[in-house]
């Protein structure tokens, strides 16, 4: 089965990816506006009648813009956990509401299945109502993701062990962070345990759990003030035990892999 990921945006600006076969695909989160999903759908031949479902790891504005739009003009099911639901619902930046036919409610760790998509949520410390992360197994291929993490617990280990391809966060570099402009305030909420994974704490992470079963790594949500894509790769690369590709997800363009 031929299986495709699409990277739409990934950042503090906004956060979307698209999972798919030829014939139907589900989004995880939707934090850029629909015309903009719809358009870079759109420049590899995806039209949005294939979309089945969107998946929202948390409620922040990055990730949930366009949630509520999709639910209710596209007539799209919004999955996520009752706790993220009830922080879109309260979200005011998301002036268009979720009504709740569209709502499908999750629990971690019960999966559940969209066509031939088998799907597990499993819990991610954040500062958010509540934040999952996403395993998705088709075509014999597991992909995991996990982004907006103040620490890697045992359970993404697991996960990250058993994936083909991994999407995971890689914020910020610590040096760059600390002597920076940002707010102290800021700084310590970035780098608190319900915060934000560094470029080093995503290599330690992928060091001590990737295997050799893992092809990709699509290092995501890089900070655009406290990052650079190359410097975010080279920390990775320089500490993995294995031949797996490390790459860095562009912000506000599209990226497509293939998983084979």
């Amino acid at each position: 089965m031929s299986v495709r990921l699409i990277s739409l945006a990934s950042g503090s600006s906004g956060n979307c990816y698209f999972v798919g076969t030829p014939e139907y695909g589900i989004l995880i989160d939707a934090g850029i506006g629909s015309r903009t999903i719809k358009k870079r759908l759109k420049e590899y031949g995806i039209d949005m009648s294939r979309i089945l479902a969107v998946l929202v790891t948390h409620d922040h504005y990055d990730h949930v813009k366009s949630v509520a739009v999709l639910g209710e003009v596209y007539h799209l099911p919004i999955y996520s956990t009752e706790k993220v639901h009830l922080g879109i619902s309260f979200n005011k930046k998301v002036t268009e509401k979720l009504s709740p036919a569209n709502m499908r409610v999750i629990e971690n760790g019960v999966p559940f299945e969209i066509k031939e998509m088998k799907i597990t949520s499993f819990p991610l410390p954040h500062d958010a109502k509540d934040n999952s992360g996403y395993v998705i197994e088709v075509g014999n291929k597991t992909l995991t993701i996990a982004t907006d993490l103040g620490n890697a617990t045992s359970e993404l280990r697991t996960y990250i062990a058993h994936s083909d391809y991994l999407i995971l966060e890689s914020n910020y570099d610590e040096d760059m962070l600390t002597n920076g402009s940002y707010p102290e305030v800021l700084k310590r909420r970035i780098l608190g345990s319900n915060g934000h994974l560094s470029n080093a704490d995503a290599a330690q992470l992928l060091s001590e759990s990737a295997t050799d079963k893992l092809k990709q790594v699509c290092l995501c949500h890089l900070s655009k003030e406290n990052n650079h894509p190359n410097l975010a790769v080279e920390t990775v690369s320089s500490q993995l035990k294995t031949k797996t590709k490390v790459v860095a997800l562009p912000r506000n363009e599209a990226y497509c892999l293939d998983l084979i």
